[in-house]
């Protein structure tokens, strides 16, 4: 009963990456798994990719090569903050916590907390973003 309220308010969309089954056909996301995959994609998308959308993505590739710095770190934190409340209505950022990953300073550790909008489910993702390799934020 409660995942039928949070499909239907929170809706299916393909999983990401997408998958398949002989079974099932297109593999779905329902609920807050939707909405940590949507945010996932936001996150990986860089402005121009979509067609359809040439302003979707959140751009984080614009930080590569940079130095990690408290002004970079700022940076970081307000670009998700302005792309979770333009891209993803469904979630409401509580927290995001950036450092210097202890074991290798070239990458960033990222923290984001966030609530399901209309509930009191929280998650937390993190991820190492790899500054001086060239990648985006990938969220675990």
């Amino acid at each position: 009963m409660a995942d039928d309220i949070l499909i239907e308010t929170y809706g299916r969309s393909w999983a990401f990456p997408p998958d398949f089954s002989a079974t099932h056909g297109v593999i779905m996301a329902e609920g807050e798994e939707a909405v940590r995959q949507s945010l996932m994609v936001l996150f990986l998308t860089e402005p121009g990719e979509r067609v359809m959308r040439e302003d979707y993505g959140s751009g984080m590739n614009d930080f590569m090569f940079e130095n990690i710095t408290d002004d970079l770190m700022a940076r970081i934190r307000s670009r998700i903050e302005e792309s979770v409340l333009r891209y993803e209505p469904r979630a409401d950022i509580t927290a995001i916590a950036l450092a210097p990953a202890p074991d290798d300073y070239s990458r960033l550790k990222v923290q984001i907390t966030w609530r399901l909008l209309g509930s009191d489910i929280t998650q937390k993702v993190e991820s190492l973003m790899p500054i001086y390799s060239g990648q985006s934020l990938r969220l675990r």
